[in-house]
């Protein structure tokens, strides 16, 4: 397993706060594939799969589609590696899921909205989860998330969430230990501010309606979420 793939499930793998949304969308979303943008790993899309939904997710790191290909096997799950700010199906959807504030690492939202609307049937959900707006700063250690692969030792350990005018940033020291040769880096996650009446009026702009405003709790680990949906017009 390459290092990418075991980072990306230390630090957001175990997350299942937003299942139970996801679901309830899910049941509620009418026929054909389910769309996800940014699956990762599939923590989002492989929940979904294995209860019967059809699912595409749409994956721009290579190692993190490869994983996620090799994960779904036997599910019906289609991966497409492709950027969210430009890609299109062959097909239309009528439920696309961004989860745990992908909307906000986006280098082009308006872009990607406008292949998101192409991308789904008229009266189509897009719900896009963003970080909460009572997340508070801090500049701690924190305990950190901990894994063993291969004789190796790997500790992602959160220091500091800094906020600006235009972002939130994360810091989290990356730590690997029993290897051929011991690291340590530095992991940068910034987050771009965007409040749910901002994406409602981008949203209109690429042709869709502002619906409903959904929740997700915070829990001991993780800071909560909102969840921002909107309807495709035509």
């Amino acid at each position: 397993m390459s290092a990418t793939v075991i980072w990306h499930d230390l630090e957001c793998g175990a997350y299942r706060a937003d299942l139970p949304l996801w679901r309830e969308l899910a049941g509620a979303h009418g026929e054909g594939p389910i769309l996800e943008i940014g699956a990762g790993t599939g923590r989002v899309t492989l929940d979904l799969a294995r209860s019967g939904q059809a699912m595409i997710a749409i994956e721009r790191d290579h190692e993190l589609a490869a994983e996620l290909r090799r994960r779904a096997r036997g599910l019906p799950v289609e991966v497409l590696d492709a950027n969210a700010c430009d890609f299109a199906l062959e097909l239309q959807v009528s439920l696309c899921i961004v989860a745990m504030q992908t909307v906000q690492l986006l280098a082009d939202r308006p872009a990607f909205l406008r292949c998101a609307h192409a991308a789904m049937t008229p009266g189509g959900m897009l719900a896009l989860a963003l970080l909460d707006r009572d997340v508070q700063p801090f500049e701690v250690e924190l305990d950190a998330d901990v894994v063993e692969h291969g004789g190796v030792r790997y500790a992602s350990t959160p220091t500091a969430l800094r906020e600006t005018a235009e972002q939130v940033v994360l810091e989290r020291r990356r730590t690997a230990v029993g290897g051929a040769t011991d690291s340590v880096s530095l992991d940068v996650t910034a987050l771009a501010r965007v409040d749910p009446t901002t994406l409602a009026t981008e949203g209109a702009a690429a042709g869709f309606a502002y619906r409903n405003l959904l929740s997700v709790p915070p829990t001991a680990e993780h800071v909560g979420s909102q969840v921002v949906v909107l309807e495709a017009l035509r």
